[in-house]
């Protein structure tokens, strides 16, 4: 017999496919019987919202026989779906929806490999048939949560916020989200995104409803939240046994107890926030934070917090044996035995309803989740996918690494010190070619005609760049224009490190580290004058409270870049001495980037020239010009 090609599921087109198939075929097997009876109730709430009838009043809810749970907005924004006709509305609904989850899944950042993806989407396909089966809008909150992370991690502020406040205006799920957006920058214009789209999306009933009528509209709906809770019995923790009759008697004071230790424990880990990892594990735990301590979570609702786990999972490096028990064991719990085609209907109604063994293992495995998260050291992501050709690696023999210099008015041995400082440096590194790129900003003395010829006759492979005067940001921007070596650092022409802490600089740019920055230390302050030393810890204090970057001390004058990191520095736009600032706040932005920080020492002898207050003024002024651009 033929082995089963396994390959064939680790093709995205191939499983798109795969998932269209089944999300039409549940449409279509539930359509056929009748039995779309959630998207005839989103369809009738939207069409009597327009015809001025209320589906929030008791006399609603007594004609449907259930619940209309959604806030105010979404009549409005389901309405092209309920005007369909009647056979054409549930397929749009429900293919719409699942292509949008696919997209979301295999849209995460590039930190997630394909292969990575694939699992995920093949982890939740089975919950996710669960949920288009009852036509819920489960679905689009867990795509939400994760395009809106998605876009947060790429530095899309304004449309990751909006995706947030449309689920928190639609199903209250989503807007617990706003809370990662502390681990972002421009998290006080992201606050303001927030309020104006939700004033927006409050203000939507407008469209049909009179102003005086939208508070109370509001009422109505809060009031049938409040109503529901005892309607039935549901699958979140409140209803689990043996403790759902103490639960559900507490179960208000429980869901704030639990999401104030949440965000307790979410603030004190404040230093992880920079972490990738952390932040995706985060978010895993809050998808599952809103399911597992809901009012009236069900069993297709899981979709939401089985999308955050397997998030979770996959973000971090290694599973130990119980994470893949765990993993397996919601799988099967959560994933297949709701499915009755493949569990027997009384098998099921044991496990979920006498043992409850669902909700508790999902319960155990989100409290692992909090712990590992919360309580132990994250590691950031493992290496990307293979597949990505920008991502970094580690050095190989042969490789070139290029060190560029930028040059005014130098000193008129520089060329002898730079050469010595070279050797040194080529010495640490046999096994690799240093080629040095000296970028001269229109000198007007001290490196004419004959000091071209005399460098090129010490350094014989180095390479000169003439630009005219324009500022130390744009010499290193030519320099770097000219770097084609997958390695590339930059000093200053007298290379005033000592030669370890170039070495560190180095060593971290050749194990693949996209941008290496030289952090001052003490003996370093202790050689600048006092409007420097100023200068230096005012440039850090501005930093973090206006730029909120982790990378304060951004001034060093020593660098290392990936190809990656170079393309950062190339959309630069300071010519003066601030473009260092500028382009980590630009690299910082990119959750790509893999950012280290080395302390380095001066060399001996040393002196640090003086800065004229015309200098400072000017790059105070370059500063505001970069903090108005974030």
């Amino acid at each position: 017999m033929r082995k089963f090609d396994w390959s064939f599921l680790t093709s995205k087109r191939n499983l798109y496919l795969l998932g269209f198939l089944i999300a039409a075929a549940v449409t279509f097997m539930e359509v056929a019987r009748g039995r779309h009876l959630n998207f005839l109730i989103f369809a009738d709430s939207t069409l009597d919202f327009w015809r001025g009838i209320s589906p929030y009043t008791p006399e609603w809810v007594a004609q449907h026989v259930r619940f209309f749970l959604y806030a105010p907005p979404f009549s409005v924004l389901f309405a092209p779906f309920a005007h369909l006709p009647g056979w054409l509305g549930p397929f749009a609904w429900n293919l719409f929806n699942y292509t949008l989850f696919y997209l979301a899944v295999f849209t995460l950042p590039e930190r997630f490999s394909e292969r990575q993806k694939c699992r995920i989407f093949l982890f939740t396909l089975p919950i996710l048939a669960q949920s288009l089966l009852s036509f819920q809008y489960n679905v689009p909150v867990a795509y939400l949560f994760l395009f809106a992370w998605s876009l947060l991690e790429r530095g899309r502020g304004f449309w990751a916020v909006v995706l947030i406040m449309i689920s928190g205006f639609t199903k209250i799920y989503g807007i617990f989200e706003l809370a990662l957006l502390v681990c972002y920058p421009r998290f006080w214009r992201n606050l303001a995104y927030a309020l104006v789209a939700g004033a927006a999306l409050f203000a939507l009933p407008l469209l049909r409803i009179a102003p005086e009528g939208l508070l109370p509209y509001y009422g109505e709906w809060l009031d049938a939240l409040t109503r529901h809770q005892a309607a039935k019995t549901y699958d979140s923790l409140f209803y689990a046994r043996p403790l759902a009759d103490w639960m559900l008697a507490h179960f208000r004071l429980l869901q704030i107890l639990s999401l104030g230790t949440l965000a307790a424990l979410f603030l004190a880990s404040f230093r992880k926030w920079t972490t990738a990892a952390f932040r995706a594990q985060a978010l895993g735990i809050l998808m599952g934070w809103v399911v597992l301590f809901s009012d009236s979570a069900e069993k297709h609702t899981y979709v939401i917090a089985l999308t955050g786990f397997a998030l979770w999972y996959w973000s971090r490096p290694r599973h130990t044996r119980t994470d893949k028990v765990l993993f397996w064991a919601n799988f099967v719990l959560l994933g297949l035995v709701p499915i009755d085609i493949i569990c027997p209907v009384p098998v099921m109604r044991f496990v979920t309803r006498t043992l409850w063994l669902h909700v508790w293992v999902f319960c155990f495995t989100w409290l692992r989740m909090a712990y590992l998260t919360f309580l132990r050291p994250v590691a950031d992501f493992p290496q990307a996918a293979e597949s990505d050709p920008d991502t970094p690696r580690a050095a190989q023999p042969g490789d070139t690494l290029d060190v560029v210099c930028p040059c005014y008015n130098p000193a008129p041995d520089f060329i002898e010190r730079l050469n010595r400082s070279l050797e040194e440096l080529r010495a640490m590194y046999p096994a690799q070619r240093l080629h040095l790129i000296v970028a001269n900003d229109g000198s007007p003395r001290g490196f004419g005609e004959a000091e071209h010829a005399e460098l090129l006759r010490t350094i014989a492979d180095a390479e000169i760049v003439d630009i005219p005067h324009g500022g130390k940001g744009a010499a290193i921007r030519a320099g770097i224009a000219r770097s084609q070596a997958p390695y590339t650092i930059y000093t200053d022409i007298d290379m005033p490190y000592a030669p370890e802490s170039m070495r560190q600089v180095i060593d971290r740019v050749l194990a693949g580290c996209d941008v290496v920055i030289a952090v001052r230390n003490r003996s370093y302050h202790a050689k600048l004058s006092p409007m420097r030393k100023v200068m230096s810890y005012g440039s850090k204090m501005l930093n973090r409270l206006f730029l909120n970057i982790r990378y304060t001390d951004t001034q060093g004058g020593l660098k290392g870049l990936s190809p990656r990191a170079r393309e950062v520095m190339l959309r630069t736009r300071i010519d003066d001495f601030l473009f260092d600032t500028e382009f980590v706040v630009l690299a910082a932005r990119d959750r790509r980037m893999r950012i280290e920080q080395i302390e380095t020492t001066l060399r001996e002898g040393i002196v640090m020239s003086k800065m004229p207050g015309k200098v400072l003024v000017r790059e105070l002024k370059n500063f505001f010009r970069i903090a108005c651009r974030l």
